[in-house]
């Protein structure tokens, strides 16, 4: 966000013709920063196997990396907004992390809480940053002027007003007391409100599933042994059989028996998931988020067995 502010700040207030010293030193900045993600891009090329798809699918964030330099020259000034396309990389970071939430054999409640916590504050951060630089620059050109425009009271013209009406727009609930006035405001605004809403109602999700479950280990990634998983169960049942502990009836019984086993499972969290319904709403969604992972879970597994069963 930084990166990308810093070329908003100079088109904005054109530093270059009007005040060069701070120009200079956000260049020097810019110019670090630039440096930063050009080694990571060319060590992220160098660890990728196939260069070619690295190419198809990353090649186009050189173009993101234009220095701030290139601004002082007239003819090649509008090229720094090609710095907008790190958003996209910005965006993909978010997608993983929101991703990740999905995969709960991996991922704790309390790692979610975490991740969904860090991209809601980036966002109310970064959209109070960008709502400020271009709603800052119509207060300095219409409202501290002799006849001011009469939507002045409403206008943001400080960082800590921005980051108070980030935080209302985000969480839906729109005191109105503050509103971008300009397009490009507007434009950050409606992306906040689209983008913000589910960010902000999946952190409430997972903080409810987070005081719903009583789970004492939801903390601890190692909570689950993996010795109680069937797949490793019937793993360790195969190796038996084949040093001759079990003969093959009794691993036919134990395969039949752990399937059995788990559908009866299945259908108990079928049925505790339908009596969700008298739970309050933000408990209830947690409860069904647990659960429908549990489920996708025994599916997946009771897929396995049933293969192996087949097989055997």
């Amino acid at each position: 966000m930084l990166n990308i502010g810093i070329i908003i700040l100079d088109l904005e207030r054109e530093l270059f013709e009007n005040d060069f010293a701070l120009w200079w030193k956000l260049a020097i900045i810019d110019f670090v920063m630039i440096a930063f993600f050009f080694v990571d891009l060319v060590e992220d090329y160098s660890r990728c196997i196939d260069k070619k798809w690295w190419w198809r699918t990353h090649g186009w964030e050189f173009l993101g990396l234009v220095p701030m330099f290139l601004a002082g020259f007239p003819f090649l000034a509008a090229s720094t907004s090609l710095r907008f396309l790190r958003l996209f990389r910005a965006f993909s970071g978010i997608l993983r992390l929101v991703g990740a939430t999905k995969r709960a054999k991996t991922v704790t409640v309390g790692r979610q809480v975490v991740h969904l916590f860090m991209i809601v504050f980036s966002l109310m951060i970064s959209g109070a940053f960008f709502v400020y630089i271009f709603e800052a620059n119509y207060f300095s050109n219409f409202c501290e002027v002799a006849n001011p425009a009469s939507n002045c009271g409403r206008v943001i013209h400080d960082f800590p007003a921005a980051l108070w009406w980030a935080l209302v727009t985000t969480t839906t609930v729109g005191y109105g007391d503050l509103s971008p006035v300009t397009a490009p405001g507007k434009i950050v605004a409606a992306a906040l409100m689209l983008v913000g809403i589910g960010l902000v109602g999946s952190l409430a999700a997972t903080f409810s599933q987070l005081f719903y479950s009583n789970n004492e280990g939801i903390f601890d990634e190692n909570a689950k042994s993996p010795d109680h998983d069937p797949i490793t169960i019937l793993e360790n049942i195969g190796e038996l059989v084949q040093h001759g502990a079990i003969d093959e009836e009794d691993h036919e019984r134990a395969i039949a028996l752990i399937r059995a086993r788990m559908i009866a499972e299945l259908r108990a969290l079928r049925s505790e998931n339908s009596a969700q319904a008298t739970l309050p709403v933000p408990l209830q969604v947690s409860a069904k988020m647990k659960l429908n992972d549990q489920m996708k879970a025994l599916d997946d597994m009771i897929e396995k067995v049933t293969k192996l069963f087949e097989e055997e």
